[in-house]
């Protein structure tokens, strides 16, 4: 069996701006007779920037994701953003 989940750290504010860790969670198992392994690993995925000019998802390379796809996927992050009050308004330009 494979799972695999994204989800969120706490956020970190410096200064102005508040960054939201995003993590992705992959985990497998198998099963033989009497004998079975499991593996775990979680790694970093993005980063959201939540500041004055609006919210910003970003992988790590540094380019733009879809935030509205992130919040689909990290319930705890729709909360964040939202409890921000700035939803949006970075992606809009």
């Amino acid at each position: 069996m494979n799972l695999g989940k994204l989800g969120a750290d706490d956020p970190v504010k410096i200064g102005e701006v508040t960054l939201v860790p995003i993590w992705e969670f992959h985990s497998s198992s198998m099963v033989r007779g009497d004998g079975g392994s499991f593996v775990g690993m979680k790694r970093a995925k993005a980063v959201v920037a939540l500041g004055p000019r609006g919210a910003l998802a970003l992988d790590l390379d540094g380019e733009v994701l879809s935030l509205e796809e992130l919040l689909d996927e990290v319930p705890r992050l729709r909360g964040m953003v939202t409890g921000a009050g700035r939803y949006g308004a970075a992606e809009k330009g």
